[in-house]
């Protein structure tokens, strides 16, 4: 986990503030399989919380950051990023939202008096992720759990049409296939497989772009 990840839960947690979020994201799935570094945090207002409670969640975070450097607080829509930057650019933010929708209970981290989101809104909102925003990471972690045998494709599918439906967004099966494909493309082209230098890096990647084109979306029904 990443120092000031760390550093802001505990700190929530010592405060008695940890059951106000819920930690989601990447984060959240170092909970459930740990194979990748994440900087940032991102985390669910807990539908109780109280508008006095969330202050003391954003004000104790700024104040463990502010040991650090400059800090920036930003609210857009229904989300609030409390931000350190350093020489003018943000190193590491901590973003809070309202839930939209819900498939699973929280549970108790078990390092810490804080909660973390259940394994299906998890992989849900990664779900979400990947399809709307289709970052490298995005496309990492869906590889990454599926292939240490936490879920399977179908399954991913199907944890991604129930929160859309939840969440009265978009779960039409033809559009979700044409925005992966069109993910897909853009990062060969950004890079090419021939451009990747180490051979083992190489391998993974064309493994992993396969794998999507594949049996990744022939899954999706």
């Amino acid at each position: 986990m990443d120092e000031l990840a760390e550093e802001c839960l505990q700190a929530l947690a010592q405060r008695g503030l940890g059951r106000i979020i819920s930690i989601g994201g990447a984060l959240g799935l170092l909970h459930y399989l740990d194979y990748r570094v994440t900087r940032d945090a991102d985390a669910w207002w807990n539908d109780s919380a109280a508008e006095t409670e969330k202050q003391q969640v954003i004000e104790v975070i700024r104040q463990v950051l502010a040991s650090r450097g400059n800090v920036q607080i930003r609210s857009w829509g229904d989300v609030v990023s409390i931000e350190l930057e350093n020489k003018g650019r943000v190193v590491f933010s901590f973003q809070i939202a309202r839930r939209s929708a819900r498939l699973s209970e929280s549970r108790k981290a078990a390092w810490a008096d804080i909660w973390v989101d259940g394994w299906e809104d998890l992989l849900a909102s990664k779900m979400t992720a990947l399809i709307e925003r289709g970052a490298p990471r995005d496309f990492r972690d869906i590889f990454a759990v599926c292939h240490a045998e936490l879920t399977a494709p179908a399954d991913c599918w199907t944890l991604w049409a129930k929160r859309q439906l939840l969440a009265g967004s978009d779960a039409n099966p033809e559009r979700a296939r044409l925005a992966l494909h069109a993910h897909l493309k853009r990062i060969a082209l950004h890079r090419p497989l021939e451009n990747i230098k180490d051979r083992r890096e190489r391998a993974e990647a064309d493994s992993l772009r396969r794998w999507f084109n594949g049996k990744f979306i022939d899954a999706l029904k």
